[in-house]
């Protein structure tokens, strides 16, 4: 195998130029849950990114498709890594017409640096996702990441219009937008969004863009309880109001993003934060409504926020990382009307098994993230957080919902199914990967059921 490495190694050199070929300590530095690759390259083209999957292919080495590296804790642990393929030189805008309010984009390029493009002509993708100056492109749509303003523009998948994907054999195809025919038969756009790479490796994506809004303010109050919270929520959301974003935090959480954004958390219970996006006299009006009805559910006057305070409390949110370092995050899906009861329960099983619990929940649309952290030191904390994914995941399902592993140490992933069950779409799912990944090489056991 070690022969076949080098061999394989040579060819990709001479594919992409040897200064784009990493192996041996260079190489581990892209290890995925400790398993590090035998080599990475570095395609500058969708030409080279086609041939280098091919030869990956011909030999039957295994490809983990990279962008920035910022969601590389989703999945399970890899069966095998034989070659890295990071995308990060594609990092191109093809096309952009601010009229259509369209834009195609390469894999590669960060988020923070397409926004910046779109900036100046007053338009923006409506993805706010972490780590916006790290993830890119194509790894937001293949881990399907979104952030709080989904409950005012979608996920990813319905902002994107069309796709161009190489796939484990080297065929480039393309899907949605500016094509004719989608040539598999399949909805592409969904079909590769949150597939982890496991289909094909994305290396366009044409979306439809948004006006960047003349104003955006934040209301943010601390409630005494989830539960007089969710009813503040709930009265907000059958409201003629529009927010931008809708987000609930207990304690733990509030503090640190109080930390790092100024904002005063309360000193129990939660903090809600109302965002609205508009003309400036719409957005005042608004969130003075916010406040009235938050006010009339059991919440304080809480504080408005603009400018830069608006933008280090909305950036702390997104970014919040208390679970990693030794943590795990947990993602749930759950009904409106749970929310509340989902940042209950995580609490209340997090100290049954002695760990500690920042809850970041999207409450607008029912997505809660749970940051698990225990003691360093102690002997057991592995075990202790993969005991509270099966009650939690539990406790998802029943509010007719699901449950993920967003991020965990690898002590703790042979011990947990990090997507959880799937049921009667499996057979389906696996006979999508035999078709398009029939030599099981791309990202091989990192996705459901261990496709």
């Amino acid at each position: 195998m070690a022969e076949a490495m080098t061999e394989l190694a040579k060819t990709l050199e001479g594919i992409v130029g040897a200064g784009h070929v990493r192996v041996d300590g260079e190489a581990r530095r892209y290890a995925v849950d400790g398993v590090a690759p035998r080599a990475v390259v570095l395609p500058g083209s969708v030409d080279e990114v086609s041939a280098a999957l091919a030869a990956c292919s011909k030999a039957g080495a295994a490809v983990v498709p990279w962008g920035g590296g910022s969601s590389m804790g989703l999945g399970g642990i890899p069966q095998k890594v034989d070659v890295v393929l990071c995308l990060v030189r594609l990092n191109q805008v093809l096309d952009y017409e601010p009229g259509d309010m369209t834009s195609t984009v390469q894999a590669g390029m960060v988020l923070s640096e397409y926004q910046a493009r779109l900036k100046s002509q007053g338009q923006f993708l409506a993805l706010d996702t972490p780590d916006e100056t790290r993830a890119t492109i194509g790894g937001i749509l293949a881990a399907n990441v979104s952030g709080p303003r989904r409950i005012r523009y979608g996920a990813a998948r319905d902002l994107l219009i069309g796709v161009r994907v190489a796939h484990a054999d080297g065929r480039v195809t393309k899907g949605g937008a500016k094509v004719v025919k989608n040539v598999t038969g399949y909805d592409m756009n969904k079909l590769y969004v949150g597939s982890l790479g496991t289909l094909g490796v994305i290396v366009e994506a044409t979306f439809r863009l948004y006006p960047i809004p003349p104003a955006e303010h934040t209301w943010v109050a601390p409630f005494p309880t989830a539960g007089k919270a969710s009813e503040a929520i709930a009265k907000i959301l059958d409201s003629p109001l529009v927010p931008s974003a809708v987000e609930l935090l207990n304690q733990s959480a509030a503090v640190e993003v109080g930390r790092r954004s100024g904002v005063v958390p309360g000193r129990r219970g939660c903090l809600l934060a109302v965002a609205v996006a508009s003309v400036p006299e719409a957005v005042k009006a608004q969130l003075e409504q916010a406040r009235k009805l938050g006010k009339n559910a059991g919440g304080s006057d809480g504080q408005m926020l603009g400018g830069e305070g608006h933008e280090k409390f909305w950036a702390a949110v997104r970014n919040f990382d208390g679970g990693q370092n030794g943590g795990m995050v947990l993602k749930a899906s759950v009904l409106l009307d749970k929310v509340a009861d989902a940042l209950t329960q995580g609490e209340r099983l997090a100290e049954k098994h002695g760990l500690s619990v920042a809850i970041v929940s999207e409450a607008g649309t029912g997505i809660v993230r749970y940051y698990l952290r225990g003691e360093a030191g102690v002997p057991d904390r592995f075990r202790r957080l993969a005991e509270a994914v099966v009650p939690l995941r539990a406790f998802a399902t029943d509010a007719k919902g699901s449950l993920v592993v967003l991020h965990a140490p690898p002590e703790v992933k042979p011990s947990v199914d990090v997507w959880g069950p799937v049921g009667e779409v499996f057979p389906l799912m696996r006979g999508l990967k035999e078709r398009f990944d029939p030599g099981r090489i791309l990202n091989p056991g990192r996705f459901v059921g261990g496709l």
